[in-house]
């Protein structure tokens, strides 16, 4: 793996039992070994923290390098610390964080075991199979290419820009089982809804109304992403024997589209996302879109305003997907 991201948080995790995610950068890994470690065996230089601003120690053996654990929404996290002021930065080594969560019981637990590079990052997105709503009828969203037209919520066809791909074996999925993918089981949302299973990443968020949540967020629609779905019964997550293949759609704007029946996000390349990609791959991203490359904000707003892992728990008994329908001459046999 070419690279990991960092991130800025608000305290210093000994002395604060909260701490909040204010910023997250994507550094390149320079070390000539597969493992995150302190001290380096060799002292070879391991990350290339340049792009940190106020980083002060080395990139070799760091000053810092405590383990810490903690829990994001309630569900557990560890992460370790390289930087404890001015500014703080940690790496998060199993659990899922992202930009603007808040780390909660936060507690020290010693130094830092080593850890292996590709184990780090997150990936939001679709899985192959996966039969998706086009001009012409569904397709397997792995046959798509950039130009190729899908149709979206608001009942256009829009082509889809870039598509990237990112293949991780059972090995690495047991490894890290974080990164594994969720299932969400044919109808488990009522009749075709979806109609076949759905699998899709943890991060990767899909559309849901609530009568509680209209009360309590003043939305008809929101996205809900699929960790904080899973019920152990027809939302479950899962290490494929095969392991996985996991595809990104990116158009010129956050989109809906239609997979397996079900309203599912677009990628969306927010700076928590854009950290976890190669550089080589973030480089083609700027290319397309350099306005990405002016950080937070510069892609526009989600396609629907977003729930939190915790917030989907509490409302998962009132949850139901939007019943939408694309038009009918759009309605076809798989390609």
């Amino acid at each position: 793996m070419a690279s990991i991201t960092v991130y800025e948080i608000s305290a210093d995790p000994f002395s604060n039992r909260s701490v909040d995610i204010t910023a997250a950068y994507s550094v390149e890994v320079t070390d000539n070994d597969a493992l995150l470690q302190d001290p380096d065996p060799d002292g070879s230089s391991q990350l290339d923290l340049g792009s940190l601003p106020g980083f002060s120690g080395s990139t070799q053996n760091f000053s810092t390098f405590e383990n810490y654990t903690g829990t994001v929404d309630g569900a557990p996290v560890t992460f370790i610390l390289i930087q404890f002021s001015n500014p703080r930065y940690i790496m998060v080594t199993s659990g899922q964080a992202e930009l603007n969560d808040t780390i909660s019981d936060t507690s020290f637990a010693g130094t830092a075991p080593p850890s292996a590079y590709d184990t780090l990052p997150s990936f939001v997105c679709f899985t192959t199979g996966s039969l998706i709503q086009t001009p012409t009828g569904l397709r397997r969203v792995e046959a798509l290419e950039p130009g190729d037209p899908v149709i979206t919520a608001g009942g256009h066809a829009r082509p889809a820009r870039w598509i990237g791909k990112r293949r991780l074996s059972a090995a690495e999925l047991r490894r890290n089982t974080h990164l594994s993918p969720v299932r969400i089981k044919a109808g488990c949302f009522g009749s075709n809804s979806p109609s076949r299973d759905l699998v899709i990443s943890p991060q990767h968020r899909i559309a849901v109304t609530s009568t509680m949540m209209e009360l309590m967020h003043c939305e008809a629609a929101m996205l809900a992403p699929a960790k904080g779905l899973i019920n152990g019964h027809t939302i479950v997550q899962e290490t494929p024997a095969l392991g996985v293949e996991y595809i990104h759609i990116l158009f010129d704007q956050h989109e809906l589209v239609n997979v397996e029946g079900i309203w599912s996000e677009s990628f969306y390349p927010g700076d928590t996302s854009l950290g976890a990609m190669a550089p080589a791959t973030r480089s083609e991203l700027f290319e397309l879109f350099p306005e990405l490359a002016n950080g937070e904000g510069s892609y526009g707003s989600t396609a629907l305003p977003v729930l939190k892992p915790f917030e989907v728990r509490v409302l998962s008994a009132d949850l139901a997907v939007p019943g939408w329908k694309v038009r009918p001459n759009e309605s076809a046999k798989a390609a």
